[in-house]
C-alpha cells in the first residue's frame, strides 16, 4: 500500500510517501517566513514528483486531526478534504498523541502524552503497547494541571510539545526527576510515522469520509477566546 502521510501539528510537520511500512520520502514542511504549512500544496507536488509518484497512484492519506497547532490542523485537514475528494483517495485520520506514542524510539510498556492548555489546564492520554502497536488505555482528558500534578507518575514514560510549557508551571520550574522523560526527539511525530499509524488504523478501521472529518480541538485558539470576551 502507498500511503502518503500528513503531519501539520507540530514541530516536525512534514510530508511522506510511505509503502507499507517502508518509506520511500520525507519531506519536511519549512518557509523562511509565517506558518509552514504554507508550502503544503507545493511540497506534495515535489515530493510525488522527486519520486515519480503520480496522485493517482496513492492509495491511503492519512494525516493527524490534532490536538496541535490550529493553523496547522485547519490547512491540513482543508488540503486533505480536498485532495481525498479530488483523487478519490481512501483518509485515515489519527490523533496527533496516538501517533507520538507509535513513533517512540526507546523501549516501555506506558506511555502519556501530554499538552499544555494554558490558563493552568492540560491534556494527556496515556498508551500501552501491545504486540509492538501503541493502544489507548484511556480517553484523553482535560482537566487541571493541580489535580494531574497529584496522578501516579510511576512507571510512566511521559512524551508531547507541552512539556516545556507545563515545566514552567511546576515547582521551582523544574521537571521532577522521577517523571521520566521520552527522548525530546520523541516528543512529536512526523509524517512517515503518522503514514505507518495511519495504515494500521485504516486496516481496522476502513477510511474516514472526508466531509466529516473535524479538526481535534481541546481549547479554541486565542482569536476565538479573544472574540468571546467582546
Amino acid at each position: 500500500m502507498l500511503i502518503l502521510g500528513l503531519e501539520c501539528t507540530g514541530k516536525k510537520s512534514s510530508v511522506a510517501l510511505v509503502r507499507d511500512e517502508k518509506l520511500i520520502a520525507i519531506s519536511p514542511l519549512q518557509s523562511d517566513f509565517g506558518q509552514p504549512t504554507q508550502k503544503l500544496f507545493s511540497t506534495v507536488q515535489s515530493l510525488c514528483q522527486d519520486n515519480e509518484v503520480s496522485w493517482s497512484e496513492i492509495e491511503l492519506l492519512a494525516i493527524t486531526h490534532g490536538p496541535g497547532s490550529f493553523t496547522g490542523l485547519r490547512v491540513g485537514i482543508t488540503f486533505a478534504k480536498t485532495f481525498a475528494y479530488v483523487t478519490g483517495c481512501p483518509l485515515k485520520a489519527v490523533s496527533t498523541f496516538a501517533a507520538t506514542a507509535q513513533g517512540l524510539t526507546i523501549s516501555c510498556e506506558r506511555v502519556e502524552v501530554i499538552e499544555d492548555l494554558r490558563k493552568g489546564q492540560v491534556a494527556w492520554q496515556r498508551f500501552e503497547v501491545q504486540d509492538d502497536v501503541w493502544i489507548p488505555s484511556g480517553p484523553l482528558i482535560a482537566e487541571e494541571l493541580d489535580v494531574w500534578k497529584n496522578h501516579d507518575h510511576s512507571g510512566v514514560i511521559y512524551a508531547g510539545l507541552g512539556i516545556p510549557r507545563l515545566t514552567r508551571q511546576l515547582p521551582n520550574q523544574t521537571w521532577p526527576a522521577d517523571w521520566k522523560l521520552a527522548p525530546e526527539d520523541d516528543w512529536s511525530p512526523d509524517a512517515a510515522t503518522v503514514a505507518r499509524c495511519g495504515r494500521l488504523r485504516f486496516l481496522e478501521e476502513g477510511s474516514d469520509d472526508p466531509f466529516q472529518l473535524q479538526p481535534l480541538y481541546i481549547r479554541r485558539s486565542a482569536a476565538e477566546e479573544k472574540a468571546q470576551a467582546k
